[in-house]
């Protein structure tokens, strides 16, 4: 059993995907081993997968703000951990690192999508992701990509090593994804879901997530599917997310647009299995867990023809070109109007998400660390 110090100093208040693989990865990994997690004093509660061997490491609340984080992050948090680990393991090396590390580290990077977004972020993030980050990368001997896209992505933007990088993709919470684990009536009730609709999962923001050209290829669907099908809009409101708002409250067919916001783990099968299509028009992804949970609950998925997802959604998914929205509409009905299409990309999805698996994901980590 090895011990294991993790950080959760970026956690999200739980509500982003990599707080969902913050604590996927760490509860596999106690599963055999101890884990003792920094984290924020008021994210204990947000982190929903607690188990025995994970330990938390409590830290003030007033590291919440980013700035203080990262400073903290990167010159203090160091000389708290000394040499009583194991290992070092951050789950969010594109947003966390260190200046200094005591003992043998893995790292998870997830996306350089900055990279191939244009405005994604503002300047001072985009120097700290482009000058910064490449610096305290080189000490660490072991990078785990949640994807192939992505380990490409850090040797040309980054010029890092292959020999460093090891693809490890994500996994998905087959437990929690299974259907009819909730009172589903209740659940579509208590938001307001009283039609079919297309379903969308992503923190809402402009323009990384592509929100617009979704919209407006469901504006242009024709009336009659429009009235039998909703658009729903699951994700908690980050970067920009006021265009898309804007856009929305301006849209003639804003009362068919749901938007729901953050949802708890265990009201997302129930948005999934109830959805009719599974649409994800992201500008760029480094894996796009939503994706798989879509498979899992047996929904046919169309997605953008971009980054990852045309390696995580290949031989499945319906792609289109994500930068024109007649190209998503048509695919929309190119999909609703074909039963035998729609069964075939359930049953393809099935056999694909079975080498998706927060266990296998956790043991690899351990692999890395016994192979250092």
């Amino acid at each position: 059993m090895k011990k294991i110090f993790a950080s959760a100093l970026a956690f999200d208040d739980g509500k982003s995907g990599i707080s969902n693989y913050i604590e996927n990865t760490l509860y596999s990994l106690a599963s055999k081993h101890k884990v003792y997690v920094a984290i924020l004093k008021k994210d204990i509660n947000n982190f929903t997968r607690k188990h025995e061997n994970i330990h938390f490491i409590a830290f003030p609340n007033f590291l919440k703000y980013s700035v203080l984080n990262l400073f903290f992050h990167m010159f203090i948090l160091p000389f708290f951990i000394g040499k009583k680990y194991d290992f070092i393991f951050l789950p969010a090396a594109n947003r966390r690192l260190m200046a200094y590390y005591p003992i043998f580290t893995i790292a998870t990077f997830h996306d350089l999508s900055q990279f191939n977004v244009q405005s994604k972020y503002d300047v001072f993030r985009m120097f700290y992701i482009k000058h910064i980050i490449p610096i305290f990368l080189k000490p660490i001997k072991r990078i785990i990509a949640v994807s192939n896209n992505t380990k490409i992505d850090l040797q040309k933007h980054f010029k890092i090593d292959p020999l460093r990088i090891t693809v490890n993709y994500n996994g998905v919470d087959t437990n929690l994804f299974k259907e009819n684990i909730l009172d589903s009536k209740k659940i579509k009730e208590k938001l307001d879901l009283q039609k079919e609709y297309l379903l969308y999962v992503s923190r809402i923001e402009y323009p990384g997530k592509n929100h617009l050209n979704l919209i407006k290829a469901y504006e242009a669907l024709p009336k009659n599917v429009k009235d039998t099908y909703d658009l729903v809009l699951v994700g908690t409101a980050r970067e920009n997310s006021s265009v898309v708002f804007d856009y929305i409250n301006n849209s003639k067919d804003k009362k068919s647009i749901k938007v729901l916001g953050f949802l708890e783990n265990k009201e997302l099968p129930v948005i999934f299995s109830n959805a009719k299509l599974f649409v994800f028009p992201s500008f760029y992804e480094g894996f796009g867990i939503p994706l798989i949970e879509a498979m899992t609950m047996k929904i046919p998925t169309l997605c953008a023809s971009n980054s990852s997802l045309l390696e995580i959604g290949k031989n499945v998914s319906k792609f289109f070109d994500e930068y024109n929205h007649l190209s998503i509409k048509e695919s929309i009905l190119e999909v609703l109007n074909d039963e035998k299409m729609q069964v075939q990309m359930v049953e393809n999805g099935l056999n694909e998400i079975k080498k998706y698996d927060w266990s296998y994901h956790a043991n690899k980590i351990i692999e890395l660390y016994r192979a250092r």
